[in-house]
C-alpha cells in the first residue's frame, strides 16, 4: 500500500494498520534479511560502475538487460533465480509462479518507483520477500520530457520539421517571394501555418502532484505560466507553500492551457479524463499524458480530437504497447505520439543503479529502507546492533 492509498482510507481502517507498524521492529534495530555476501541476480540495465560495486559486496548474476542483452528468457529467469538471495529486477514480470521456484530469495530490489508494475508484491509479502523500490530516478526526465511535449504540440514542431524535409520545389532559396521573413504567400506560407502560441501568461494545470508533479511545476516556473494542481491527497496549505493553486479536477480542467497527467493509475484515478472532463477544456488546449495510459478514456479522447473539441493531445504511453501502427490515436494529426520513452536517460540508469548499490548496502547493515511491503519486517529475525 502506497501513502497515497493509505490517506484515502476511513479512520477506523487506518487504526490496525498503525498499529501493525508500531509493533514492528524500531528503525534502530538491525533486521536479519540476507546474508554477509549474499547471491545476487541482476536482471535490471545498471551502469559498469554500479556492476563493479555490486561484485565487491555480492555474488553477482548477471542476465538479461544486466549482462547488456535483452529481456530474460524465462527458463533462463527460473533456472537462474533458483539460487538467488536477492534480485535485481529490472521490467520482467516477477509472478507468483517465478516466486515459487525461489526458495532462497528474500529481497527483491526494484529498479522502479512502483515495482507493482511487474512484481507481484503481495505474492512476494506472503513467502516474506522484501521489495524495495527505487526512488527519485525518473523525475527530471519525465518532468523535461513534459516541456518538450507541450513545446512540441503549442509550436506544431512535429508538422513543421516534416513540412521543410517535405517542401514543395517551388521554394527555392532563389525566389524573391520567399526571401526574408515570411516565406510564401497566403495559407502556403509556414508562418501561417503553423503559428503557435506562447506558454507565457498561460495557465499550467497538474493532476497528480507527487515527485514528478513537483518537478514538473519547478522547470515550468520559468515560462512565466500560472500553475494549479490538483491532488487530493495532497494538503491544500502544502500545496500553497510550495507556490502553487490547489483547485478541483472540473476547475483545472476549465481554466488550463496545458493539462498534463502524474497521477498514480488506480481503480479511483482509472478513466479519470473521460468524456465529461474533456468536455470542460477549452477549444485552445493541450492534454499531456506520460504517466498511464489507464488514466484516460482514450475512446472519448479520439471523439474530442475529431470534434475538435480540444486543440491537441500528446501520449507517451497507450493501451496496448507497443501500439499498433494503424491506431487511430498514433496516426491523427492533432497526437504527438512517442514510444514510451519519457523516462529513458543515461542519468536515469546512473541513478537507478546508485540507488540499488546504496539499497543493498543498507540490507547488509540490517538497515532495509524504501520498503513496498514494510509488513515483511515483523517475519524477519531481529539482532541486536
Amino acid at each position: 500500500m502506497n501513502l497515497q492509498s493509505f490517506r484515502s482510507l476511513p479512520r477506523t481502517a487506518k487504526i490496525p494498520i498503525i498499529r501493525f507498524i508500531s509493533s514492528m521492529p524500531s528503525s534502530t534495530d538491525a533486521i536479519r534479511l540476507i546474508s554477509g555476501r549474499p547471491r545476487v541476480l541482476a536482471t535490471a540495465d545498471l551502469s559498469p560502475e554500479g556492476i563493479a560495486s555490486l561484485r565487491e559486496i555480492s555474488e553477482l548474476n548477471l542476465l538479461g538487460w544486466a549482462a547488456g542483452e535483452w529481456f530474460c528468457d524465462r527458463k533462463q529467469l527460473v533456472d537462474a533465480i533458483a539460487e538467488a538471495e536477492v534480485v535485481i529486477a529490472g521490467y520482467e514480470c516477477f509472478d507468483e509462479a517465478l516466486l515459487a521456484a525461489a526458495p532462497r530469495l528474500r529481497v527483491i530490489l526494484s529498479v522502479r518507483s512502483a515495482p507493482q508494475a511487474n512484481i507481484d508484491v503481495a505474492a512476494a509479502t506472503a513467502r516474506g520477500i522484501a521489495v524495495v523500490h527505487t526512488l527519485g530516478r525518473t523525475n527530471h526526465g519525465v518532468a523535461e520530457f513534459t516541456i518538450a511535449l507541450a513545446l512540441g504540440l503549442t509550436r506544431q514542431l512535429i508538422p513543421a520539421a516534416a513540412w521543410i524535409r517535405s517542401r514543395s520545389p517551388d521554394f527555392d532559396a532563389g525566389e524573391d517571394f520567399f526571401r526574408g521573413t515570411v516565406w510564401g504567400r497566403g495559407a502556403s506560407s509556414p508562418q501561417l501555418a503553423f503559428t503557435g502560441i506562447e506558454l507565457h501568461g498561460r495557465t499550467l494545470g497538474i493532476v497528480g502532484f507527487g515527485a514528478i508533479g513537483r518537478a514538473v511545476a519547478e522547470k515550468f516556473s520559468g515560462f512565466g505560466m500560472s500553475t494549479i494542481v490538483h491532488d487530493p491527497y495532497v494538503d491544500s496549505a502544502e500545496l500553497r507553500t510550495l507556490g502553487v493553486e490547489p483547485v478541483s479536477l472540473d476547475e483545472l480542467l476549465g481554466r488550463s492551457a496545458i493539462v498534463t497527467l502524474h497521477a498514480r493509475l488506480s481503480t479511483q484515478t482509472r478513466g479519470m479524463i473521460g468524456a465529461d472532463q474533456l468536455d470542460r477544456m477549452g477549444r485552445g488546449a493541450y492534454l499531456i499524458n506520460t504517466g498511464r495510459a489507464g488514466l484516460i478514456d482514450t475512446g472519448a479522447l479520439l471523439q474530442a480530437l475529431d470534434r475538435e473539441q480540444i486543440a491537441g493531445a500528446a501520449l507517451d504511453v497507450f493501451d496496448t504497447e507497443p501500439p499498433s501502427a494503424r491506431d487511430p490515436l498514433v496516426s491523427h494529426p492533432r497526437v504527438l505520439a512517442t514510444p514510451h520513452i519519457a523516462a529513458w536517460t543515461e542519468e536515469m540508469r546512473l541513478r537507478h543503479t546508485r540507488s540499488i548499490v546504496q539499497n543493498l548496502q543498507r540490507l547488509l547493515a540490517g538497515k532495509p529502507g524504501n520498503l513496498s511491503n514494510p509488513e515483511v519486517l515483523a517475519m524477519a529475525g531481529r539482532i541486536v546492533p
